[in-house]
């Protein structure tokens, strides 16, 4: 069980990382629902592994050694650096499919559907190394779990990234 002080630095720590990310991120209309689904990915991501952390705290240990760690290493840590791979190119990919002619609502709509892909295979490869956590107690999963974690934060949408990704000009910047 949680003790008292272990459950208020939970909650502060959510309820600062929080008021972080609505601090600091300007909503426009065209952006709010990528950054809110970017705060849900990020956070669940983060409160699993947080949960994960302490039911397995006493009973956590650090083995890199494939043959102590069989059948989960090198399945896992392999499977959370091919996510990361292949977010980025097919992010890249569908971008560069995306037509600089078409209106800005398609070129946004492509970016969207660009950006919610290369979130989830993110996210997959933190949570299923956080799985691999859970279940062998294996802290060494944990770091493939955040390189994808800091990946999907990183890639937080902002607008002058859709400006620059998606190489909109004046009037069209007005619209965000």
């Amino acid at each position: 069980m949680l003790s008292e002080l272990e459950n208020e630095l939970f909650f502060r720590s959510l309820n600062l990382y929080f008021s972080y990310i609505v601090k600091n991120s300007l909503m426009n209309s065209k952006l709010k629902p990528l950054q809110i689904i970017h705060l849900v990915l990020c956070f669940f991501v983060f409160l699993f592994a947080i949960i994960t952390i302490l039911i397995n705290r006493n009973q956590l240990y650090f083995d890199a050694n494939p043959a102590n760690t069989a059948p989960f290493n090198p399945i896992f840590p392999i499977v959370g650096l091919i996510s990361l791979s292949v977010s980025i190119i097919a992010f890249k990919n569908l971008i560069t499919k995306i037509d600089q002619a078409a209106t800005v609502d398609s070129k946004i709509n492509q970016y969207q559907t660009a950006f919610i892909l290369s979130s989830a295979l993110l996210e997959g490869g933190a949570l299923f190394n956080l799985v691999g956590t859970f279940v062998s107690q294996n802290a060494f999963f944990l770091i493939f779990a955040a390189v994808n974690l800091i990946f999907l934060i990183r890639n937080r949408p902002t607008k002058d990234k859709l400006i620059s990704t998606l190489q909109l000009q004046y009037p069209d910047t007005e619209t965000l």
